[in-house]
């Protein structure tokens, strides 16, 4: 009796062999199911962090060129405000040396600071005027920098997406105009600086007795003043930024990265997700003479 019992213990337990195996590999699927779950969404989250910073850096990169341009316009401002500056004192120079001469001292010392002054004066008009080129030059070359250096930036960063407004010379009023948003300031004219020397009349005629050698002096100035008005032309403007450059001056750049495989060795995991993401940036900072332009990112919609 005791033996039929044990037999059929034993056929009951042959029944059941396996069923713990079948247990452990679902259990260890589920575990591994569960971490690469895991895995992959946090892959997912740090390649839109990526992909985040990526626009971020190609929007501030495009505002950084901007702000480069900007400072280096404003670094020839004020070579050309250096140059009124000079201008002014050569003519400061030849007043006091013209008034010196009326009262007859310093007469010799006077012809040749004349003959001297005219060459300086035209000299430093002309570098000014190279300057005022030079900045309407660094103006329209600049948006093709930006443009460069994005195009650079995305290809490096691997995201694929476009500049707004990406238009380096469309018209200067539209929104699509990736321009640098200036315009020529008050004209300066050659006459501005020599104001010192033109106002010597008025001062020497209050002295009646000198007045046969102050006309004699201004004839000798007027005669050399004459020609360096001639080579004068077109006034010199000084680009500023526009009313509205705040606005206006901002880029956008809206693009997307795709997500790179996972680094798990033999796991062709299809990488076919894709973050679309877009980010702004803007000079700001600086001004016509001033070489503080910086660069910073602002927030969708123009918040600042």
């Amino acid at each position: 009796m005791i033996s039929f019992f044990s037999r059929q213990i034993d056929h009951r337990r042959r029944g059941n062999a396996g069923q713990a195996a079948v247990l452990f590999l679902t259990t260890i699927c589920a575990i591994l199911a569960l971490v690469f779950a895991t895995i992959h969404t946090s892959h997912l989250g740090l390649e839109r962090i990526a992909a985040s910073n990526a626009v971020d850096a190609i929007a501030l990169s495009a505002a950084t060129w901007e702000a480069r341009g900007l400072n280096l316009i404003a670094a020839l401002n004020d070579g050309i405000l250096q140059c009124f500056r000079v201008i002014r004192w050569i003519c400061i120079v030849w007043a006091s040396l013209a008034v010196a001469a009326c009262f007859g001292a310093g007469m010799p010392a006077f012809s040749a600071y004349s003959q001297r002054a005219p060459r300086m004066i035209r000299s430093y008009w002309k570098t000014a005027k190279q300057l005022e080129e030079w900045s309407v030059k660094v103006k329209n070359v600049t948006p093709y920098l930006v443009l460069a250096e994005t195009a650079a930036l995305a290809g490096k960063l691997k995201v694929t997406g476009a500049l707004y407004p990406c238009n380096p010379r469309g018209p200067h009023d539209g929104e699509s105009t990736l321009e640098l948003h200036l315009k020529p300031g008050p004209p300066l004219l050659l006459v501005d600086a020599l104001g010192p020397i033109t106002s010597i009349p008025a001062r020497i005629s209050k002295w009646k007795w000198a007045k046969k050698i102050s006309r004699t002096i201004i004839a000798v100035i007027d005669t050399a003043i004459r020609p360096i008005l001639g080579i004068g032309g077109k006034p010199i403007r000084m680009l500023e930024p526009e009313e509205d450059f705040p606005r206006r001056q901002n880029v956008r750049f809206a693009g997307y990265k795709t997500v790179s495989p996972l680094p798990i060795p033999y796991l062709n995991w299809p990488a076919k997700s894709r973050f679309l993401m877009e980010a702004r940036g803007e000079p700001f900072g600086g001004g016509t003479m001033e070489m503080t332009w910086g660069s910073r990112l602002i927030e969708k919609g123009g918040k600042r």
